[in-house]
């Protein structure tokens, strides 16, 4: 399924169009409904850090998704900026806020509802994988074999059969 086109606001206030904006060839963008569910949104926050260091393609995001009945993005507090709890409680450069129909984009992305954080996997615009809750070792796994897989199939180099590792007499060992 297709992400849908969100206008949402970095923590500085700058405008992002997801997922036009989004940075990473495969991007895992995690969705919350309420500021109460960062604690359940920080089980990801680590792994998807050492993520983003061990693969260069691979970005992530934590959108929060505040109501608004029209659709609209109204301006936020302070110059357009999150709202100075929200600052604190969110202080990354990868967090964003978006004001939208709640309920229209549950449906437009079959989420079941608020009462759960979700973690949407994302490459080219099309939301790939789905996960809802906090991260296990299950999701955790899954996520880096997806990882790994892309980078193997996206990299000009193969191991030769029966390799493993450098021997010392190949120019390109070093």
């Amino acid at each position: 399924m297709e992400f849908p086109r969100l206008p949402s606001r970095d923590t500085s206030g700058q405008k992002v169009v997801l997922p036009d904006d989004l940075e990473g060839d495969q991007t895992l963008v995690l969705i919350s409904f309420d500021r109460r569910q960062q604690s359940l949104v920080g089980s990801w926050r680590g792994f998807a850090k050492e993520l983003c260091e061990t693969y260069g393609h691979f970005e992530y995001y934590e959108l929060l998704v505040l109501g608004s009945r029209s659709g609209m993005m109204p301006s936020l507090p302070g110059g357009g900026g999150m709202s100075p709890g929200a600052a604190r409680s969110r202080p990354h450069d990868n967090a964003l806020v978006t004001r939208v129909n709640k309920t229209a984009l549950q449906r437009r992305l079959g989420l079941l509802g608020e009462g759960n954080i979700y973690a949407l996997f994302i490459e080219d615009g099309t939301v790939v994988r789905q996960a809802a809750g906090v991260l296990t070792p299950e999701t955790a796994d899954a996520l880096e074999d997806l990882l790994q897989q892309w980078r193997e199939a996206n990299s000009g180099w193969t191991d030769a059969p029966g390799t493993s590792g450098a021997t010392g007499d190949n120019a390109l060992d070093s």
